[in-house]
């Protein structure tokens, strides 16, 4: 696999975004969240996007510099059409809009539709950290996951995320499948041609395989949770009604979804709150760093060095990175190579 830094990532991908006709500060925002992910171990919401989004705005089912407007609202509320618009650019305004609200009103909440993959939702929840906010963003996807007991698929990955601020402590993000793997982590490992761990993955008859192939002769993803996939069963359905229905966007099994999506579009829901608006912010900041220190005071059980907070991974993951590069699967890159050659523009 070719290592490469990510600035010299982040400049291809904006220019074979430019060279599709995306605007310039819309193609920058875009390439560096893609390479973040790739950045903090999140490879699967990486630059391995790159060629389904081009294939996206080649047929039009992705719109460059559409308008993204607000269509309903009330001084809490938000519903923001993103015009088919890349996901990124949509989930960025729809979570200023958010911040917003909660500024004047406590809580925001915004919902958008018709709105292209966002990719990783860490990005949007953490906007508002630095507001002394807490950030909520969930999003249903196209179908790749069976519900518990089931064996045909019936939902999307539908992740959650959770960003809380802390005080001298750093804050902890919990961005989460409600599947047991991100689709985009099938897509990886077969892009790769590694096989899969066990558990991830079942063939088109429900069977555990650990052959990443199968993602493309209809083998789909268990809810989180194993024995207890009901639980990830129960939040993926949350998910569908929060992003889909509340939305407008349509949950992931019906086809007033499959209508509107395309290319991985994603129904959005998000909120922020203004936590000193509720209790004093330094006290909330203090209880939140004495319980993050005493959780990582337990010792660790065998087989595990230390305690993490959700987030610390991903943070020293990017701090690796930073130094040595980013490793990006020779399908991936070789497809890049092919998309640049097309836009001549030059990819090592």
């Amino acid at each position: 696999m070719p290592v490469i830094s990510a600035d010299r990532i982040r400049r291809i991908a904006s220019s074979i975004f430019e060279a599709l006709g995306v605007p310039r500060d819309d193609a920058e925002l875009v390439s560096n969240l893609l390479v973040e992910a790739n950045l903090t171990g999140h490879d699967s919401h990486g630059v391995i996007r790159i060629p389904n989004y081009a294939r996206g705005i080649r047929t039009g089912a992705v719109k460059p510099g559409s308008e993204i407007k607000v269509v309903e609202e009330t001084p809490s509320m938000a519903v923001v059409d993103g015009g088919w618009n890349l996901g990124q650019v949509v989930a960025k305004y729809a979570m200023n809009v958010c911040i917003e609200k909660a500024k004047r009103n406590i809580v925001g909440l915004v919902v958008a539709r018709n709105c292209h993959h966002v990719g990783r939702l860490n990005t949007y929840a953490e906007m508002a950290l630095k507001h002394d906010m807490i950030g909520i963003m969930s999003v249903n996807s196209s179908l790749n996951v069976a519900p518990f007991g089931g064996k045909t698929k019936q939902l999307g990955t539908n992740p959650l995320c959770f960003a809380i601020p802390a005080g001298e402590e750093q804050p902890m993000v919990l961005d989460m499948a409600t599947s047991v793997w991100a689709q985009g982590k099938i897509m990886v490992y077969l892009a790769r041609g590694e096989e899969l761990p066990e558990g991830v993955f079942l063939d088109s008859e429900g069977n555990p395989t650990t052959d990443p192939s199968w993602y493309r002769k209809g083998g789909f993803l268990p809810t989180l949770g194993g024995i207890v996939g009901y639980k990830g069963f129960g939040l993926s359905l949350l998910v569908e009604v929060l992003a889909g229905a509340l939305s407008g966007a349509g949950v992931s099994n019906s086809e007033e979804y499959r209508s509107r999506q395309s290319y991985g579009g994603n129904g959005v829901f998000m909120m922020g709150i203004d936590i000193g608006r509720i209790t004093n912010i330094d006290d909330f900041k203090g209880r939140v760093d004495d319980l993050f220190r005493k959780v990582r005071s337990s010792p660790p059980a065998e087989g595990y060095d230390e305690i993490l907070i959700p987030g610390e991974p991903e943070r020293r993951k990017r701090e690796q990175r930073l130094w040595e590069g980013v490793y990006i699967e020779d399908a991936t890159w070789d497809e890049i190579r092919a998309l640049g050659k097309e836009l001549n523009i030059r990819v090592p």
